[in-house]
């Protein structure tokens, strides 16, 4: 019975693991095949390179994101403090609010580069 116990997380382990470093494999190999493809015809994979956007906006988008996490983390704790509730509730606004200023750095670089475009 003790073999039994001992079997089931192991598999589970074993399992998780296998499944992840299959899908990694294929997703990859998928990706070569595609480019290859590509290639082939005589076409050139810029599809696959991804947009790097620079210093000015990173820097910008994490500032949105900790400027919303820490209002998110300021409104919760006010929130538990004024309706003397957990304080468990700071948790989940933080995240709203970084959730918040990401959202909003899409949406102002979508508009700029819209508007860069015309």
């Amino acid at each position: 019975m003790a073999f039994m116990e001992m079997l089931v997380p192991l598999l589970a382990v074993v399992g998780f693991f296998s499944a992840l470093i299959i899908s990694i494999y294929m997703s990859y190999k998928t990706q070569h095949q595609q480019r290859m493809a590509l290639i082939e015809s005589g076409r050139t994979a810029d599809i696959f390179s991804k947009k790097k956007i620079g210093q000015k906006e990173n820097s910008f988008k994490y500032g949105l994101l900790f400027t919303g996490a820490g209002l998110g983390f300021l409104l919760g704790f006010l929130w538990s403090e004024i309706r003397n509730v957990d304080v468990a509730i700071v948790f989940p606004c933080t995240l709203i609010g970084g959730g918040l200023g990401l959202i909003l750095f899409y949406i102002i670089t979508r508009n700029v580069s819209d508007n860069s475009r015309d």
